[in-house]
């Protein structure tokens, strides 16, 4: 995963190609970009809980609900981090998890990213502080919806238009709980080879050259 090693606060990743959810079965490309899907999500997720923030303190803490195919529990606390930078240290910003349930919590609930384009599917609670019980963090009507299109790829990622919609239009996304997180070497790190298969290259490198 070259591309997540380059996730810089003030430098952008490669651009590639990503849909979450899947359109179809193939929609998604062997070659993701890591960096750009971080990237992405830390800026429309900043963008919306600095325009729409939670009702309640102003130094309210807000959780975030990212996509388990999209993210390991590492890159979870590090989007967690780059918001909390992007709000300028304003609020503070917690990935979901049992102890933190009852936060206000912003999903990300899509993510389609084109060669420099990319858009963001975000929801936000439209109930006050602790008025959400667990059953309501998956209920369409309780969340108003965002799409955050933004540009970059080359340059860093900027927000470049945000399309609001009533609550119910953007379904909401499954939780998931940074403690159900993968670890970062399960995901981030090329699999090993079959134990066979190393046995078979390492008997034949004597004979090599």
């Amino acid at each position: 995963m070259a591309c997540l090693a380059l996730w810089l606060p003030t430098t952008s990743g490669c651009a590639g190609f990503e849909t979450w959810p899947p359109i179809e079965p193939g929609d998604r490309i062997p070659n993701r970009d890591e960096a750009a899907i971080g990237q992405t999500m830390t800026a429309a997720l900043a963008r919306v809980i600095q325009d729409y923030p939670p009702r309640g303190d102003s130094d309210q803490m807000v959780a975030i609900n990212l996509p388990a195919p999209l993210v390991t529990e590492a890159v979870y606390r590090r989007v967690a981090r780059e918001i909390e930078a992007e709000l300028g240290g304003t609020r503070m910003v917690s990935p979901l998890s049992e102890a933190g349930i009852n936060l206000p919590v912003y999903h990300v609930a899509g993510v389609r990213i084109r060669t420099g384009k990319a858009e963001i599917d975000v929801l936000r609670p439209v109930f006050g502080v602790d008025e959400l019980d667990r059953a309501e963090l998956t209920n369409d009507e309780a969340y108003e919806g965002y799409t955050v299109r933004l540009s970059g790829g080359l340059r860093p990622w900027h927000v470049t238009w945000v399309e609001r919609f009533t609550p119910g239009i953007i379904s909401a996304p499954a939780i998931n709980p940074i403690d159900q997180a993968a670890p970062a070497q399960a995901a981030d790190e090329p699999a090993s080879e079959p134990a066979a298969e190393q046995t078979v290259e390492q008997a034949a490198e004597p004979g090599q050259g």
